[in-house]
């Protein structure tokens, strides 16, 4: 075991939690006491290969952080399963379901044995109640985030794809 890992068996999960959460754009901005909170009430996971954390339709309400391992998003096209994209360690997927009730469009599997760090929508709610301002700090991160990734996909899209870009603009 190298000393890195462990000091980090040393450290408090909760403690290892909030590290993480202070590090996530989404997050960053939020007041110390609410992100310790949020850290408190934040969850681990442990997925194995093939293990369906949501699926086409389901209104998961969790937000998930890689923490090792990876996880693949699918969908059935023509009763052929199509991968839309791999997600990795560092990877955090579903703030916007923190938010509110958001039907997946795609299914979410786990690829390989996956340590996850989990937050779910009524845990997040508890959060913006008892700290009315992180409401509006989680609707800037939001509109961020979506800024990001339009501009990052405009540059990528080829000519064909760029008539579905524009959800800035919505």
């Amino acid at each position: 075991m190298s000393s890195s890992t462990a000091e980090n068996s040393q450290v408090p999960e909760m403690q290892q939690n909030l590290e993480l959460l202070k590090e996530m754009p989404c997050f960053s901005s939020f007041p110390g006491k609410a992100l310790k909170l949020l850290a408190f009430l934040s969850e681990r996971a442990q997925v194995s290969p093939g293990d369906v954390l949501f699926e086409e339709g389901d209104d998961h309400g969790r937000a998930y952080l890689i923490l090792s391992g990876k996880l693949t998003l699918v969908t059935q096209q023509d009763n052929t399963k199509l991968i839309v994209k791999h997600y990795a360690e560092g990877d955090f997927l579903g703030f916007f379901s923190l938010l509110g009730a958001m039907p997946a469009l795609f299914t979410l599997e786990a690829a390989t044995e996956t340590t996850l760090l989990t937050i779910n929508r009524k845990q997040f709610s508890k959060i913006l109640e008892q700290f009315p301002e992180t409401t509006t700090l989680a609707l800037k991160a939001l509109l961020k985030e979506l800024h990001t990734w339009e501009r990052k996909n405009i540059y990528q899209a080829s000519a064909c794809c760029l008539s579905k870009m524009g959800v800035t603009v919505l």
